[in-house]
Order: C-alpha cells, then structure tokens, then sequence
C-alpha cells in the first residue's frame, strides 16, 4: 500500500503543479500593453511557469512509474502508456494517459518555441499546439476523480475545487485583458511611441 499512496500523492502534486503552470502561462502571455510595462515580471512569470510545467512532468512520470510498480491494481507498463487499456479502471487511467501526452507535447513545443520563432509557418500553429496545455486540465481532474480511491475526501474536493476557480479565474483575466486590449489599439501606439521615445 505504501507505493499506492506515494503514487496518489503524486498525482494530486502534479494537478497542483498543472493548474499552477496553467495559472502562471495565462498571466504571463497577456496583451502587449502589460507586456512593455512589466517585462521583467513577465520574464519571471515565464520561467516559473516553465518550471511548474517541468516538476509537473517529473511528478507525472513518478506517478505512472509508481502505479505501474504497485501490486494493489492492475496497471501495466502498456496499460499505462496506451489510453483507455488498463486493467484498473481503463476509462479514468485512459484520461490520465492523454493528459500526459498532452501536456508532454505542449512541453515540447514550448522547449522549441525559440527555435520555431524563425518561421512563419511554425509561428501559426504554435500557439494551437500550446493551448493544448488547457485540455490537460479537465483530462486530468477527470482521471483523478473516476480513479481514485480518496477522490471524494474532503481534501481532494477541496483540490479539485480550487484548481478549478484557479484556472477559470485566470482564463477569464486573460480573455477580459484581451478584450480590452482590442478595445484600445490608439493607447497600445501611444505607449510604444512614447517608450521609444524614452529609449532613444
């Protein structure tokens, strides 16, 4: 039982780390304006965000390496990294395995993002790609919930929950930010002028 509940903890540490790294990308990649205003707040946010992404990653892989090892279910390496094909409960893990894949592809667009940044092409569907980071979430509370033996303790719904104000607080900021970013395309060009102007 003991490698049960580290690979539980495990889980519940990388929803932690996921939602944080969601929270963190969100505020980080805001409209221009706040942007040049606080570009060395953004640069942190950037690599705290990054971080969050990589100890979710490494929490990620001790939690299926656990699971795996474990004689308390039936989950084998294949049932692991092939979705909707294990033995314990196969729907839930199935969604924990997409949640991985989807959050190892953003990682490694993400890793790339400086490489891509030279062509226009690549450039077009790299943010596509990134946003898979959103989908990870939902894929990730519904594998917590449906798997887990403790996910309707108060603590894990409390998790749960929070996660959830988190994310959708910090989605609605960026989409109102963006929306009032739109709105104000003269002051977006004023502040660039005067910036400029200050520089020079």
């Amino acid at each position: 039982m003991t490698l049960w509940f580290l690979a539980r903890s495990a889980g519940f540490m990388a929803l932690a780390g996921a939602t944080l790294a969601i929270v963190l990308g969100a505020r980080s990649s805001g409209p221009a304006v706040t942007r040049l205003e606080h570009r060395e707040s953004r640069v942190l946010l950037q690599l705290a965000h990054r971080s969050a992404a990589v100890v979710t990653l490494a929490l990620l892989a001790l939690h299926a390496v656990l699971l795996v090892l474990d004689s308390h279910v039936a989950i084998s390496a294949p049932g692991a990294l092939v979705p909707f094909t294990a033995g314990y409960r196969g729907t839930a893990v199935g969604l924990g395995s997409l949640a991985a894949y989807c959050l190892l592809v953003v990682a490694l667009v993400g890793a790339l993002r400086g490489r891509l940044a030279g062509s226009p092409g690549a450039v077009r569907w790299w943010r596509p790609v990134h946003a898979l980071a959103y989908a990870v979430w939902p894929l990730s509370i519904g594998h917590g919930l449906w798997s887990g033996t403790d996910s309707r303790t108060w603590w894990a719904l409390t998790l749960y929950a929070a996660s959830a104000v988190a994310v959708v607080t910090a989605l609605w900021s960026r989409l109102v930010a963006e929306e009032d970013h739109a709105a104000r395309p003269l002051a977006l060009a004023r502040h660039e002028i005067q910036r400029a102007g200050r520089s020079a």
